[in-house]
């Protein structure tokens, strides 16, 4: 990320000699990483689309199709300046935070896991930024004043405290052999309450006795 106490946010890239602005109001950029994960648009509408998603532009509306935006863009920047912003949200952060994210712009902790959804996870998001920051994050949004950086280290800084911080807590608890019974029942039922979409079935297949494991494989294969 391009924060820097000194000299502040830059919000500029460069393709070709040429200066493009930028605006990554944090929501703004959380509706492009939504954008790149629908399989359901062609991989050269959603070029188009984070351009004009993400350039700071003085368009009056924004442009419809390529030849309504190359009246902005040089054609020869179009591709490269697409990398650019790709570069500049997602690179720089990888690069500065030693942290991999998936489409939507969560961290990942580990190859193949991750512990929160900023979409599932909004409603302890907002509540964490209100009680460390006093930031209201609908507000914050509706008149554009938070930036996707400040956005993302303000969240990593959040306090344990915080709802947020509680519920990684109780989704990175680990079961061990030598805990008595209960307490593995505790840390079961805590983790079923706050389990993301992704990891629920798991979960609740987890907590299941012997026979309705049973009974729960039986089923899928009938189903298959």
């Amino acid at each position: 990320m391009s924060l820097s106490l000194s000299w502040g946010i830059d919000d500029s890239v460069v393709v070709n000699q040429r200066i493009y602005h930028l605006d990554l109001e944090y929501s703004k950029v959380l509706r492009w990483y939504e954008m790149w994960k629908d399989e359901t648009l062609s991989e050269e509408y959603r070029v188009f689309l984070s351009l004009v998603m993400i350039l700071d532009s003085d368009w009056d509306t924004p442009p419809k199709n390529y030849a309504e935006l190359i009246e902005y863009v040089d054609k020869d920047d179009l591709i490269q300046l697409s990398n650019a912003i790709i570069h500049r949200i997602v690179g720089d952060q990888v690069a500065s935070t030693t942290v991999t994210r998936d489409l939507k712009g969560n961290i990942i902790e580990d190859e193949q896991k991750n512990f929160y959804d900023i979409e599932e996870d909004s409603g302890y998001i907002y509540a964490s930024f209100l009680m460390d920051y006093q930031i209201d994050l609908i507000e914050a949004r509706e008149n554009g004043s938070l930036h996707w950086d400040k956005f993302n280290h303000l969240l990593s800084g959040l306090s344990e405290g915080t709802r947020f911080k509680k519920v990684i807590e109780i989704r990175t608890m680990e079961i061990t052999s030598d805990m008595p019974y209960e307490r593995k029942e505790e840390i079961r039922k805590a983790k079923a309450a706050v389990a993301l979409k992704s990891d629920r079935s798991s979960i609740e297949f987890e907590m299941m006795d012997l026979k309705q494991k049973r009974e729960y494989m039986e089923q899928q294969n009938k189903n298959q």
